[in-house]
């Protein structure tokens, strides 16, 4: 069993609108219930905040 850290390199499917939808990110926060991606693209921070029990959460796999 592998466990998340701050500054991982990860990848996270979910599904949302009937669609599958992959995000990779570094996390850069960790807090009880949820968990904070960025992904930074041409100088433009995308942020986004997971929660670990959501039922749309498919995988998180860390990427080395």
């Amino acid at each position: 069993m592998q466990f998340i850290k701050k500054n991982d390199v990860v990848s996270v499917s979910y599904i949302n609108n009937c669609k599958v939808y992959i995000f990779f990110g570094l996390v850069k926060k960790i807090k009880k219930l949820t968990f904070t991606i960025v992904k930074k693209i041409q100088d433009i921070e995308i942020k986004k905040v997971f929660l670990f029990k959501n039922p749309n959460l498919i995988s998180l796999k860390i990427k080395k």
